[in-house]
């Protein structure tokens, strides 16, 4: 543990400075090859999928040496690709205690075709694909007239589904799995057949003296239909071979390796000099993600140009901006480099076929998701909010709603009648810079404060006079100095307008580029019909869920713990499908089936 605990050490003070694959000395190497492994399993609410529906999915992220949910790396990568390499979606997932969790909606542009999903994190593509967590995926989209991709040579020809639709050819690992119960926990029900909008409990109860209560647990409740799909793997078989590559890694290491996330996001870009005059050495880089909840910081670039940041707070934009912090920045381009993509090449893709048996299946499915998507604004989802750590947090700080003030056109003249401790000096001919003094009004510095609009980095003092202020909400100033990574700054001066981008008028539209952001996690909507949220099993709102249940979280606590959830107005068998792990670190699959009639 202590040995573990040293090379984590050594990480936390090298992580700031390099990003991707890190050239390694021989000692390094070995350094390197003391950090445990890890594994990825994925549990998600389907393998087949037609327009229209969510795939949902947990990420539970493994140390391979200590058998238990990591605390290495705080971000995973989810992609689902398809047979030409060209990925559907990629997701970057936010791990919490080794957990994460995120959604696709399927979008008629997707073909119809067998689909890879595929999970990892930094550290993981240092084994690249092997390592991977892979499972099949089918998607059928009845909308599209050209079916070539999943028709065999036994398919009949034919332009539509209306005469060609999915049957999963007879491979062995392609039906579906019968109930099963494994690992300490147990399920029981009262019964097994339900009526429509009817209450299902679940009860949950020790297998033996293991105590499941504070697990790592999700779990999805889903109709089965007669359209055979991939067999998922299961937390236990993701379990019993992560254990078996725990001595794997350190042999095999490479002297180049990528490095685990530790603190959050690792991101890297590179400056050049639109004049080769112009040193890159050394420079000062503001890094800003604009948004409600934004993010700051600045870093500084190496010999050649390159720089290297870890995000390790929430933010709640897509974009981001990067300015030398210098009196001409505009003689630079800045860029974020993008991570390598991994190579599809060796990825096996089950064969699917088209056959007309399936028709009235595929139709009947295909009509409860466009119900269930007409009516989704009465069932929506929620965005878990979470509340940043800017730096101005527990700071003394004075805070200035311009609407209670008498408006003025510009900021200098709202500076210049209102705002307290803030001043704009004169420094040249029709040249002014802003001011913000410090608690000791008998010490002055040449010190300049951070000016941030939106959650940007303004440096153009004149621009930001100048700026409208009848845009501006409000105004909030700071009077300590601050230390943003390597650069120091005399108070602080944070504007907010009332669109959110005010920032725009102000900067270089090369200076902006789209960040690559974790998914959001989110609070996905139970139906009830008991009253709890309004609405009862008389309601006339039509309920034709196939989903009945998705829960990424499931909390147990005590020595017996119970769920509730109701039925829809769909009729047939439906699978209860939970996957986690015990604080003892066990794992727990567990699959039972329920009928509604």
């Amino acid at each position: 543990m202590k040995k573990r605990l040293s090379v984590l050490l050594v990480l936390l003070m090298t992580i700031d400075l390099i990003m991707a694959q890190v050239t390694l000395t021989g000692d390094q190497v070995k350094l390197y090859s003391d950090i445990p492994q890890e594994s990825i399993f994925v549990h998600f609410n389907t393998s087949l999928l037609l327009t229209g529906e969510y795939l949902y999915y947990k990420i539970y992220c493994l140390n391979n040496e200590e058998g238990r949910l990591s605390d290495l790396s705080k971000i995973a990568y989810v992609e689902l690709v398809g047979k030409d390499g060209k990925p559907i979606f990629k997701h970057k997932i936010l791990l919490d205690d080794g957990q994460g969790q995120g959604d696709f909606f399927i979008p008629t542009a997707v073909p119809s075709g067998n689909y890879k999903l595929l999970a990892f994190t930094n550290w993981m593509r240092n084994k690249k694909n092997e390592q991977f967590f892979q499972s099949d995926i089918t998607i059928v989209n009845p909308y599209q007239a050209n079916q070539s991709s999943v028709r065999s040579e036994k398919t009949i020809a034919a332009d539509t589904l209306e005469t060609s639709l999915l049957a999963i050819g007879p491979k062995k690992d392609l039906i579906y799995e019968t109930s099963l119960e494994f690992g300490p926990l147990r399920l029981s029900l009262k019964k097994q057949t339900f009526r429509k909008r009817d209450r299902v409990s679940l009860l949950f109860s020790p297998a033996n003296k293991s105590n499941f209560s504070m697990g790592a647990y999700s779990i999805s409740v889903r109709k089965k239909d007669g359209i055979p799909a991939a067999i998922q793997q299961n937390s236990i078989s993701i379990f019993e071979s992560s254990l078996l590559k725990r001595s794997a890694y350190g042999h095999t290491i490479a002297n180049e390796v990528y490095l685990p996330e530790l603190r959050g996001e690792l991101l890297a870009g590179k400056v050049i000099g639109l004049n080769e005059s112009k040193s890159i050495k050394n420079l000062k880089v503001a890094v800003s993600i604009p948004g409600k909840d934004y993010y700051f910081d600045v870093v500084e670039t190496d010999e050649l140009g390159n720089f290297h940041l870890n995000v390790h707070k929430f933010y709640s934009g897509n974009k981001i901006v990067l300015e030398v912090l210098s009196e001409r920045p505009e003689e630079y381009l800045v860029s974020i480099k993008t991570m390598p993509d991994i190579g599809y090449s060796d990825i096996e893709f089950n064969k699917i076929d088209l056959a007309p048996s399936m028709k009235e299946e595929i139709l009947r499915r295909s009509v409860h998701n466009q119900i269930e998507n007409s009516y989704f604004q009465f069932r929506p989802d929620s965005i878990l909010s979470i509340s940043p750590i800017q730096f101005f947090y527990n700071k003394k700080k004075e805070v200035y709603n311009l609407d209670d003030y008498t408006r003025f056109r510009s900021l200098q003249e709202t500076v210049l009648e209102i705002i307290k401790d803030v001043s704009a000096n004169r420094v040249g001919q029709d040249n002014y810079v802003l001011r913000v003094k410090g608690f000791d009004y008998t010490t002055t510095t040449n010190l300049l404060p951070l000016i941030l609009l939106d959650g940007v980095l303004i440096q153009d003092h004149n621009a930001i006079l100048g700026f409208d202020a009848r845009e501006i909400k409000d105004i909030t100033v700071l009077r300590h100095k601050f230390v943003v990574g390597p650069e120091i700054f005399q108070g602080a001066l944070v504007l907010s307008t009332e669109n959110g981008n005010g920032f725009d008028q102000l900067l270089d539209p090369n200076s902006v580029s789209e960040i690559f952001k974790p998914q959001p996690n989110k609070n996905y909507f139970v139906q009830r019909y008991d009253g709890a949220n309004n609405i009862t099993s008389s309601s006339r709102l039509p309920d034709d869920r196939l989903q009945l249940l998705w829960l990424p979280k499931l909390r147990l606590t005590g020595k017996s713990g119970t769920l509730d959830f109701f039925t829809s107005d769909v009729e047939g068998e439906f699978e209860i499908h939970l996957e986690g792990f015990t604080q003892e670190h066990e794992p727990v699959s567990i699959r039972k089936s329920i009928f509604v009639n």
